[in-house]
């Protein structure tokens, strides 16, 4: 009896070990710093509550930007351009190596919000050495059900694989298709 709990606890940890290894991360912008087409530059920090209506008016094409950066306590860092009507670059960054959303899919996105742009990927510690990571933000102008749409640009294997859009279409469901 006295061999059978060590040997229960050891398979308890392991399988614990197992468990969150497989765990997906989901990291939030620690940092917000926006080039004003004016050249302004307005930064923030995730906790303040203005960045959200900042997000918001830049949606609603009251505040023109030409370049934001989004800075993740993992040190991934998101650079997106604008030339005032469209956007021109959407890239991730870690340590001097960057992917970046195709040309054909930044001429269909019309609208970022900037405070809802998350990262999501596998259990590494950062998502440059994920199989999988994903960008996830709202974009347009129409809520349905009281959620905006958001749009999830996928990499695999450090390259853009997908992209997705996601819309409620009830109260408790919402459906996905291609974008």
């Amino acid at each position: 009896m006295k061999i059978i709990k060590p040997i229960l606890l050891i398979l308890i940890l392991f399988a614990s070990g197992i468990i969150y290894a497989h765990k997906d991360r989901i990291e939030v912008p620690e940092r917000f710093v926006f080039i004003l087409k004016r050249g302004d530059v307005i930064r923030f920090e995730s906790l303040d509550s203005k960045v959200e209506e900042f997000s918001k008016e830049i949606v609603r094409k009251k505040i023109e930007i030409s370049e934001v950066h989004l800075y993740y306590k993992t040190g991934e860092i998101v650079t997106v351009q604008s030339d005032g009507v469209n956007w021109t670059l959407f890239k991730i960054t870690f340590k001097g190596k960057s992917l970046y959303v195709p040309q054909e899919k930044l001429k269909k996105i019309k609208e970022i919000n900037f405070s809802t742009l998350n990262l999501f990927w596998s259990g590494e510690s950062n998502a440059f050495n994920s199989h999988y990571l994903c960008l996830r933000f709202d974009i347009g102008t129409q809520s349905s059900f009281g959620v905006f749409p958001n749009l999830e640009l996928h990499f695999e294997n450090r390259k853009f694989s997908r992209s997705e859009v996601w819309t409620q279409t009830s109260e408790n469901s919402r459906h996905g298709k291609t974008f």
